[in-house]
Formats: structure tokens, C-alpha cells, sequence
């Protein structure tokens, strides 16, 4: 409603069903007890494995697609000390505001500076036809005269089918012609999305027709005049579609007013009310895939105290700048979701819910450091405009159900910024009414690998493991060697591992932990000493006596552990003396027989290869 002191929302909107997909796949399984005492995590997992992954979005595309509408040129109202107007602004963690640009205008031009520094981007009304003026001047301006980065797009006329004459179509769409031409052939300019010009009444975009040659973003406005926030919604997005039949689409006004002894026709809702629909507002906007909503408006332009006039009950701060009860519920939500940084790709997550109403939504998000933040609505109306009486609406027992273990906290944003609840476990009983039900789950971490096992090798150990069952991302493992800290990244198909360069006879200390995107298994231990069997007995050699044979060898190199025994065998006869020994003799053998003596060393780690003597004659 950039158009001061307007009074166009005078019309009745009528009520429509906004239809999105149903909240999470329903199970026909009893829900789950989440208080139990020392619950036994093996069996929560293995009755949860039914459950299919939901594929969540990025948490803070939830707050970057919020804004908010000003009006900073107008000094006789609180938006005059820019400062004020800048810090709410931050404090309710909003990105994005909306604003009229006007020509000549340095203290405006001063102000959006001020809000710009904040890190807010500004999308400006573009004039409007009748006057002096041109699309040209006002681009000129935003090159010329605003800093650079401030302004994110450009918006046609305002709702012009309100406000202008009988021509008030060919004016339009010559203006926003105009109006685009002008921006793309400036360097400054050029990079900036061209909004549509937005229409109070749905039915007239029919007749302004098609505008996709000059607009890069569908523009509409969409207020739900008191009823639920879908409202509206079906039927102004499928008016809009004959003007701009695709491309991103931004509704640039939606909003409540708290006039509740107006006589207008635009009807009113109690602040608490506001405060129950506004999250509700932006959720069911982008979950139809828009781009971004603007609540109308940041404060309450004038001062009222009889609550009658609707145009000065629109803000989320009063006309005193004290926080409404739906500024407070959107502080929270844009902080519960707020992840600024690089883009990234977020996951699934095994989620599911028994007991859901039919009238229930959804919205899963995610943010860089794993958690999850499941927003659960329901497309009721908890108060009626027309009788002014609030309808209650009786709390839907559901019980939310995840496949792995989960940190998990309940939060309602309308309600305050402290938890409900929280718990730990893969159940998690709710109470589903009238607001936003915020769900953070904190990533399921891997379990800690089991059957580790450090096997000695020569010069170094062979390490292996098991994974359990888990549906929590493995990205790999991570062994580490104790002693130096030295650590290896394994791939997660792999369960083995390898070391070399160790001394033999040398106890290590090793680790191995599983590795996800978002923490780490504890570690588990095994300690190994290198080493193998012995190498075979050096030069053996045999001297024949009558009916025996007298074997001598040099010691075999026991490769990390102590020899503990010798053993020669010849035509059946075997003979084991111990490690120390040097020289045994086999007796019993036939005079006239020609032999050879096979001679092995052992130590803990097994038996060496075979040594052989020549072949000697028994006399």
C-alpha cells in the first residue's frame, strides 16, 4: 500500500482453499511413548526403519524470502528518524523492505542509505503516470543518486487500476514499458529484476494482458482481509498467471489490520490474532513456491487511538514504535531460521508423522551445521472478522516419528523464543492448532564403529571394523594414530585400513571413528604390535650318525616377537626344541637311508617358512 493515506481496501475478499501436498507420509502405527525411562535406543531404531526421507530446503531461504514495506519520505510520520526505522529493522531480522522511490528527494535518499548499511535490500515503486515525470527520471535517480547495492529491484506502478483514470490500462503499460527499457539500457541498472506492477483488484489483470516482454518477476498483492492466510491466494495467483504466465513471482503486500472498530470494509483482526497468522503468512506463500512475500507494513503510520482507521493499524510496531504481538512472533521465527553464509545442499531426513489433520502443512529446512527445523501449520481460521469473535480450534494430538535417535526441541515462534519442550529420542508428541509449530532436530550423528580389530602385520598393523545399522550420513572414517596424532580418512564403503612404517615389536595405540557432515562418532581404540612370523632358520646344515641325523642352524630374525620353538621333520619323525636352541638330533632313522631335514621356527604370530638341509646318508 505505498500510496500515503489510501484507502483502497475497502473490498471484501472472498475465502479460498490453498491446496499443498500433505504434510509428511502418515503411518498406521500407535504413537510412540517418548517419556519411557532408559529407553533402548537399538530397538526405537529398528521400529522407526519404515520411515521414507523427506528432502528439506535451506533454512535461511525461509528468511530471505520475507520482507517488509516502509515508508521513509513520510516525515510526519515515525518513519521520519531513519535510525529508529533501521534498527527495528534489524532487530526483526528482516533482509528485504519496500518502499516508494521519490524524485528530489535527498532526505529519503539519505534514509535508505541508513537502512541499506544494515545489510537490507530495497525494492522501489517506480512512480507513477500523470505528472512531470518519467520511468527515466526515476532510474536516473536510482544510478545517480542512491548507493551503490542498496536497491535489489524495481517495481512498476502501484496499483494503478485503483488510482487512475478511464486509460488507466494503456497508461500502465506504456509506463512499465517505459519503465523497463529505461532500466536495462543503464549499466547500473541492467542487473536489476524489473517487477510487474501490482493491481488492487485481481479481475483487471485480464485486461491489462500479457506483460512478460517488460517484466522479469510477476508482482501481486494479496491480503487476506481478515480470514486465514491462504486466503485469497489460489485465485489471485491464477489472475496474475494471464498477465505474466511464468517466472518467479513476489507478492510485494500482504498484511492485517488491527482497526477493530473501523467501519471499512477491509476487516480487522486483534494483534494476537495478527501475531498467530503472520509466520503462517509467509510459510504458505513460500510453500507455493513464490520468491518472496512483503508484510504490510513496519509501523503504524499514524496515530489512532479510536481504532477506526484501517490505514493506520497495518504495522508491526505501533505508532509508538512498541513491538505488536506479531512482530515479536516473526522476530522469532526469522531467528529460529536465520543461517546466513555460502550456498550449500541440504539433505533428507527420515521423518514422518502419525494423527496429522488433514488441514495440516508443512515446510522442512536445514541449516549448515546440520540441524533440521520442521514447520508444521495447520490452514485453520482462529478468528472470525465479520462477528469479531475468536473461533477456537480444538489441538490435533500428532506424533511425530524419526527413523534414527535425535536431539529434538518443540518451539511455537507466536508463543516466545524459549523451547516447549525437549527431548531425546525418535518420538516426539504435538499438539497441532492454530499457529506455527516449530520442530529443531539436531542431525543424527554415526554411531561409534563396533569389532574393531588391530591385526600386526610386518613393519605394520591392519585395522578393521563394523558399522551398525543407522540412517544417519556416513561420509567416511577417520583412523588416527595415537602416538603421533597422525590421522587417515577412510571412504565410507570401506573397513579396513592398513598402516606401514611401524617397528616391529612395538605396541601402537590406534583409533577409528565414523565421520558424517555434521559430527563425528565417538572414537574407538585397539592396540597392536607389529610383526609376523619368524623368517625361516638361517643355513641349516645335517650330519649324519648311525641312526640319527644332527641339524645346526643360525637363529631366524623373529620379526617383533620372541622365537619360542624350533621344529625338524624328516621321513615323519618331528623333533621341537626350544627357541633358544641351536642344534637338535633326530633319532630312530633306518641305516642306508638318504634324507633331508625340514627345519621351521615359530613365534606367537605363527610359523616361518621351511629350511632345508642337504640331503646326507644315514650309515
Amino acid at each position: 500500500m505505498p500510496g500515503r493515506r489510501q484507502t483502497r481496501r475497502v473490498r471484501l475478499l472472498g475465502a479460498c482453499v490453498l491446496l499443498l501436498p500433505a504434510v509428511v507420509a502418515t503411518a498406521a502405527l500407535s504413537p510412540a511413548g517418548a517419556a519411557a525411562a532408559a529407553p533402548d535406543r537399538s530397538r526405537e531404531r529398528a521400529a522407526h526403519r519404515d520411515i521414507a526421507p523427506v528432502q528439506a530446503v535451506a533454512s535461511d531461504s525461509v528468511v530471505d524470502g520475507y520482507g517488509v514495506g516502509i515508508h521513509l519520505n513520510f516525515l510526519d510520520t515515525p518513519y521520519r528518524d531513519a535510525d529508529a526505522v533501521a534498527q527495528a529493522l534489524a532487530d526483526l531480522g528482516v533482509r528485504h523492505v519496500r518502499d516508494d522511490l521519490y524524485l528530489d528527494a535527498p532526505r529519503q535518499y539519505r534514509a535508505i542509505s541508513t537502512v541499506a548499511q544494515r545489510g537490507i535490500g530495497f525494492d522501489l515503486i517506480m512512480g507513477r503516470p500523470g505528472g512531470d515525470a518519467a520511468p527515466q527520471d526515476y532510474v536516473d535517480t536510482v544510478a545517480g543518486q542512491l548507493p551503490a547495492g542498496a536497491v535489489e529491484s524495481l517495481e512498476g506502478v502501484n496499483e494503478w487500476d485503483l488510482f487512475g483514470g478511464s486509460g488507466w490500462v494503456d497508461e500502465l503499460r506504456s509506463w512499465q514499458q517505459e519503465l523497463y527499457d529505461a532500466a536495462k539500457a543503464d549499466p547500473a541498472t541492467a542487473h536489476l529484476p524489473v517487477l510487474s506492477p501490482a493491481l488492487a483488484y485481481r479481475w483487471h489483470y485480464a485486461d491489462v494482458g500479457d506483460l512478460s516482454p517488460w517484466a522479469d518477476v510477476a508482482n501481486a498483492h494479496m491480503y487476506p482481509g481478515g480470514y486465514e492466510p491462504s486466503n485469497e491466494i489460489t485465485r489471485i495467483t491464477d489472475a496474475i498467471r494471464e498477465a505474466l504466465p511464468t517466472g518467479p513471482l513476489v507478492t510485494t503486500e500482504a498484511g492485517y489490520n488491527n482497526a477493530l472498530n473501523t467501519s471499512n470494509g477491509h476487516l480487522p483482526v486483534p494483534e494476537d490474532v495478527a501475531a498467530t497468522y503472520y509466520p503462517r503468512l509467509l510459510l504458505d506463500h513460500l510453500a507455493r513456491g513464490e520468491q518472496r512475500v512483503y508484510s504490510y507494513e513496519l509501523i503504524d503510520s499514524f496515530d489512532d487511538p479510536s481504532d477506526s482507521n484501517v490505514e493506520a493499524h497495518f504495522g508491526l510496531l505501533r505508532h509508538d514504535l512498541s513491538p505488536k504481538p506479531a512482530y515479536t512472533a516473526m522476530r522469532n521465527l526469522l531467528g529460529l531460521l536465520a543461517d546466513p553464509g555460502p550456498a550449500f545442499t541440504p539433505d533428507t531426513l527420515a521423518v514422518t508423522a502419525d494423527g496429522l489433520p488433514p488441514d495440516a502443512h508443512y515446510l522442512l529446512t536445514q541449516q549448515r551445521d546440520g540441524r533440521f527445523v520442521l514447520l508444521l501449520w495447520r490452514d485453520v481460521r482462529v478468528f472470525d472478522p465479520q462477528k469479531q469473535v475468536a473461533l477456537p480450534v480444538t489441538p490435533a494430538d500428532v506424533t511425530l516419528r524419526l527413523a534414527d535417535v535425535h536431539d529434538v526441541t518443540v518451539l511455537r515462534p507466536t508463543d516466545g523464543s524459549d523451547p516447549v519442550t525437549e527431548t531425546v529420542g525418535t518420538s516426539v508428541p504435538l499438539q497441532l492448532d492454530g499457529e506455527v509449530t516449530a520442530i529443531a532436530i539436531d542431525p543424527a550423528q554415526p554411531p561409534a564403529p563396533t569389532s574393531v580389530t588391530a591385526r600386526p602385520r610386518d613393519g605394520g598393523a591392519g585395522l578393521s571394523w563394523r558399522l551398525p545399522a543407522t540412517s544417519a550420513k556416513v561420509d567416511g572414517f577417520e583412523v588416527t594414530r595415537v602416538d603421533t596424532g597422525r590421522r587417515w580418512t577412510v571412504p565410507a564403503d570401506v573397513r579396513l585400513f592398513r598402516a606401514g612404517g611401524l617397528t616391529n615389536g612395538r605396541p601402537y595405540d590406534w583409533t577409528v571413528r565414523a565421520v558424517g557432515p555434521y559430527g563425528s562418532s565417538d572414537a574407538v581404540g585397539a592396540r597392536v604390535t607389529p610383526g609376523a612370523a619368524p623368517t625361516p632358520p638361517g643355513r641349516p646344515v645335517a650330519t649324519a650318525g648311525p641312526g640319527s641325523v644332527v641339524v645346526t642352524w643360525r637363529a631366524s630374525d623373529p620379526r617383533g616377537r620372541p622365537v619360542s620353538a624350533y621344529r625338524l621333520s624328516v621321513r615323519g619323525r618331528t623333533v621341537t626344541v626350544d627357541g633358544s636352541a641351536r642344534r637338535a638330533t633326530v633319532t630312530g632313522l633306518p641305516a642306508g637311508a638318504r634324507v633331508q631335514v625340514a627345519l621351521r621356527a615359530r613365534n606367537p604370530l605363527g610359523w616361518s617358512d621351511t629350511s632345508r638341509t642337504g640331503w646326507v646318508r644315514i650309515p
